[in-house]
């Protein structure tokens, strides 16, 4: 998978959240830059500046692959990163994706923190559960690919209503998506629509929403099919008329499914998703004739 611009974008836009994942000391509001070395040909995964300059310049990694030399890179970048920043104090630090990829490399495994990403997302689960890193790293880190099919919704959704800044939220959905096409290859779009069909609150408020499952069109599908009134049994009605409120609104109560659930009357039925089509919240929704 293709991760290194993704990760560069989450820990550029919150900096803080590097150091929450490691428990490292926090030094205070920072940037985190990626910074290229010309005299080596190198390009560091990320430097964390942070404003007080009395505090450590800390040079990330992120290593989802193994590569014995990793430590004797990160080691040259440090030196010369001190050099450029004229003394000032430099630490480093390897986000591997599991303890099998870290070669141990004496003595710069002594000089350069050495953290597992499987195990930091482990201890911020226990920690704290519904921090955004916990959803947006799964569709990366899950192993199991069933798990992540059945729970891949719920991940969206954490993500989606956290209290984050809007800017923030759309960008972590980026990217979650991204990361789940690539991890779920095998399947195409309307499978992985159908993976997160009904458990994503209003949907059409997000660009990624809209990019995935084509709200768009599928109304526009649907505004076709009840010109000439849709044909087919009530139950295949009901499941549309059930799909596209969950669509355009997020997900209803049990009471209000049930009744839906139990309309009889096809005509009725008709007469629903038009008025879906055109309401704004379903308060409008009316259920009687």
């Amino acid at each position: 998978m293709k991760t290194d611009k993704q990760i560069y974008s989450i820990f550029s836009l919150q900096p803080r959240w590097f150091f929450d994942l490691t428990r490292m000391k926090w030094p205070g509001p920072c940037q985190w830059k990626s910074v290229s070395f010309k005299a080596i040909e190198q390009t560091t995964d990320g430097v964390l500046y942070p404003n007080d300059a009395a505090e450590l310049l800390t040079v990330a990694e992120f290593q989802a692959q193994f590569d014995a030399f990793i430590y004797a890179r990160i080691v040259i970048e440090m030196a010369m990163l001190q050099r450029e920043e004229r003394n000032r104090g430099v630490q480093g630090a390897i986000l591997f994706f599991d303890e099998n990829l870290d070669p141990k490399i004496e003595p710069w495994c002594q000089v350069v923190q050495a953290f597992y990403l499987d195990q930091l997302l482990d201890e911020l689960v226990r920690q704290e559960p519904e921090h955004p890193l916990v959803a947006v790293f799964r569709p990366v880190m899950e192993t199991n690919p069933v798990t992540l099919e059945k729970h891949a919704a719920s991940y969206y959704n954490q993500i989606k209503t956290s209290s984050l800044p809007q800017p923030t939220i759309d960008m972590l959905l980026s990217i979650f998506i991204n990361w789940l096409e690539q991890r779920c290859n095998q399947l195409g779009k309307q499978e992985i629509e159908n993976m997160l069909l009904g458990e994503l609150p209003d949907l059409r408020d997000t660009q990624s929403g809209k990019d995935l499952i084509a709200i768009g069109k599928l109304e526009g599908k649907l505004e076709g099919k009840l010109e000439g009134k849709l044909e087919g049994k009530r139950e295949a009605k009901i499941e549309v008329l059930l799909q596209l409120l969950t669509l355009k609104f997020g997900p209803m109560d049990a009471e209000l499914r049930q009744r839906i659930e139990s309309l009889r009357s096809v005509e009725l039925i008709d007469q629903l998703l038009l008025q879906v089509l055109q309401i704004e919240s379903l308060d409008q929704l009316r259920l009687s004739e």
